[in-house]
């Protein structure tokens, strides 16, 4: 027999039950990185991945992050899995509020995993997977989940309930059941977990109140879809409607590369249907549909804005991947917010608004590109955003090269291919290399006349490219050098126009 209980020796219920020492000397490493972002959420040390209870209330957007802030520490090793706590006025500037739902239950005691919340009354409720181990003096051990609640006050002090909302997955499942999602209907709380059939296909599974107080709910069944072969594990679902169209938003795992798409390991995409039947479940869709074109995104969250607009945030990273932030102990950080909008059974994401606030420097761009490369006049500085159309009409190609050195040697490249309508991104000769088993470039059909429209926000170690009025984006973790502050163009096949605004940020 094998005693794997030897895993969970180095847990700990709170974080400050660490010498402040060891704390401060891994967030004295991770601040040392040459890689630190400007204007994205990062974890002060350690793992950061999914973002959870993205919400508003008491006048403030409410935003918790997965995190394990020591994970990196070698000697001695230390394991701690909760929640961190951030709030904000505009989504842009954060306030940190520190850790807030930690693994110090029960039913949470080998982590605290994804959830949601949404404001009941004159507090914040939150719903998570609490994640326990049985028989782990065994080999048979078994992952036994519970779904459980807490309640947040205007003070942001948090108490949980001491007794599960929901006990084990469904009887049809394995005890892969987590990653709970609420919303109200009809004045009924509902919430869509992701779920493994015991035949190990993915699926999502919905769970519903009884009674008012969130204290009891119930199984309530499976969210009947087209697919039943799509993957082994649904992760993260998140189901919403705009403008009377049903949406669900979920990271299925497991799905072969196809072409262009799911050349990630893991993969996040939505159905776009009718909206849900409440009765039977079923949810009439179109074909499943990939979200990000780009490298490193997943685990997405949204929430309905008090003006009706749904913002999404992703963890912009995907596990299994050693990222060349792990030298400084820490790994991950979180997408900006973008506001998703539907348009032709496709949804859009679009920067929302409120990331106009960061604009500094503004320098105004007219230019005619030809086939030599050239090098936009701009301040040096790293983190930028750029909003301008390219023309095409007499040329074949266009050529943007993004945190470039002196020579160019070095870039992040997109290329628009007017005869192929394809946009293509390369991080091959980004910078510090990483993940090269799974493909240095990605590439999407977009379809165009003459002209295309470009946004792009550049921080110092990613960039999230948003083409056309948002139908495609490309997301992608990039790791330069510090001499890498140059962008490049050129125009292949004749000349190409290039208009817009380019901010330092």
């Amino acid at each position: 027999m094998v005693n794997k209980s030897a895993q969970f020796k180095n847990m700990i219920k709170h974080i400050d039950q660490v010498p402040e020492n060891v704390i401060k000397e891994e967030e004295r490493l991770t601040a040392a990185s040459p890689f630190r972002q400007k204007f994205h959420i990062e974890a002060k040390s350690g793992f950061l991945n999914d973002p959870n209870g993205f919400s508003f209330f008491n006048g403030k957007y409410h935003l918790f992050y997965q995190w394990t802030p020591l994970a990196f520490k070698k000697d001695p090793s230390i394991w701690h899995h909760g929640w961190y706590h951030l709030a904000s006025s505009d989504l842009v500037n954060w306030e940190d509020l520190g850790p807030a739902i930690e693994s110090d239950s029960p039913l949470d005691k080998h982590g605290t995993y994804s959830g949601s919340a949404m404001t009941v009354n004159d507090k914040l409720f939150c719903i998570y997977t609490g994640n326990t181990w049985t028989n782990t003096q065994t080999d048979d051990w078994r992952r036994l989940p519970y779904q459980v609640g807490a309640w947040m006050d205007k003070k942001n002090r948090f108490e949980k309930i001491d007794k599960p909302l929901i006990t084990d997955s469904f009887s049809d499942c394995t005890g892969h059941f987590r990653d709970p999602k609420i919303w109200m209907h009809d004045n009924n709380y509902y919430a869509v977990l992701g779920a493994q059939r015991r035949n190990l296909t993915g699926t999502a599974k919905i769970i519903k109140s009884v009674g008012s107080d969130l204290t009891q709910w119930q199984k309530y069944g499976e969210l009947k879809t087209d697919e039943k072969h799509l993957g082994y594990m649904w992760e993260c679902p998140d189901y919403f409607e705009v403008d009377g169209q049903g949406v669900l938003l979920f990271s299925p795992q497991g799905l072969p590369a196809k072409g262009d798409h799911y050349r990630n390991i893991y993969q996040t995409g939505y159905f776009i249907g009718e909206p849900l039947n409440y009765d039977t479940l079923e949810f009439k869709h179109e074909k499943f549909k990939e979200l990000d074109a780009g490298f490193d995104f997943y685990a997405t969250q949204t929430m309905e804005a008090p003006d009706g607009r749904r913002i999404m945030l992703a963890w912009f990273g995907i596990s299994e991947i050693d990222y060349p932030t792990t030298k400084y102990h820490y790994s991950g950080c979180l997408t900006i917010p973008r506001e998703l909008i539907i348009k032709d059974k496709k949804l859009l994401q679009r920067p929302i608004r409120e990331l106009k606030s960061l604009r500094k420097k503004e320098t105004q761009i007219n230019l005619l590109i030809d086939d030599s490369m050239s090098e936009l006049n701009l301040t040096g500085m790293v983190t930028q955003e750029l909003d301008f159309e390219v023309d095409l009409s007499l040329a074949e190609k266009f050529v943007l090269d993004l945190r470039a050195d002196q020579e160019n040697s070095h870039h992040t490249r997109l290329i628009i291919d007017k005869e192929k309508q394809a946009c293509i991104l390369s991080r091959k000769d980004s910078g510090v290399m990483f993940a090269e088993k799974y493909g240095t470039e990605r590439r999407r059909q977009v379809k165009f006349q003459e002209k295309l429209h470009l946004h792009i926000f550049i921080d110092v170690s990613s960039v999230e490219i948003f083409i056309g009025k948002g139908e495609v984006v490309f997301s992608a973790r990039i790791f330069p050098n510090e001499d890498q502050t140059k962008i490049f163009v050129q125009s292949i096949g004749g000349e190409s126009h290039l208009v817009g605004k380019i901010w330092d940020l």
